[in-house]
């Protein structure tokens, strides 16, 4: 019996949508290209992340969660949630990998890596109001007439790097 080949798999991910160009969840099937010489050999998934324990069973990653079967079908969550998803900026990408093992029906083995890709939006800054007073017919230090300030500097964006005007 020679041992099945994995095949590294990867899919992509981007923060804050879920349109048909790009879900989340996303989704596929690990095994759809290893290979195995042994015509007639079936294949499973036999271990996540180096664990049997894993299998069939929600795994979270460092930005979402995956949910790997048996037969190679797998869904991964992306977690909006999470402030490191949030703050990447747009275009900005980080990866989230998972191991697997590819077994056979003789005790063949082989393993691979999942990867998924995320990749930032622009996420829009969140203006908060600003205020500030001056007094009639005065211009002193106490009470200055103009008020100067910056409307931008309570402003807030969760995306890293960007600049606002």
């Amino acid at each position: 019996n020679d041992a099945p080949v994995a095949v590294a798999d990867a899919a992509a991910v981007k923060e804050d949508t879920n349109t048909l160009a790009d879900p989340n969840p996303v989704s596929g099937n690990v095994l759809s290209n290893d290979t195995d010489v042994d015509n007639g050999d079936t294949h499973s998934v036999s271990a996540v992340n180096g664990s049997a324990g894993n299998v069939g069973n929600d795994l979270v990653g460092t930005y979402g969660t995956l949910h790997l079967n048996s037969d190679g079908s797998y869904s991964y969550t992306l977690d909006n949630g999470l402030a490191s998803v949030q703050q990447l900026a747009e275009g900005a990408t980080v990866t989230d990998v998972f191991s697997y093992t590819n077994s056979d029906n003789h005790g063949g083995s082989s393993s691979a890596n999942l990867t998924i890709t995320i990749t930032g939006t622009n996420d829009a800054p969140v203006a908060v109001a600003d205020a500030a007073a001056v007094k009639e017919d005065t211009n002193t230090l106490a009470d200055p007439n103009p008020v100067s300030g910056n409307v931008l500097s309570n402003d807030t964006d969760v995306d890293n790097g960007d600049t606002h005007s």
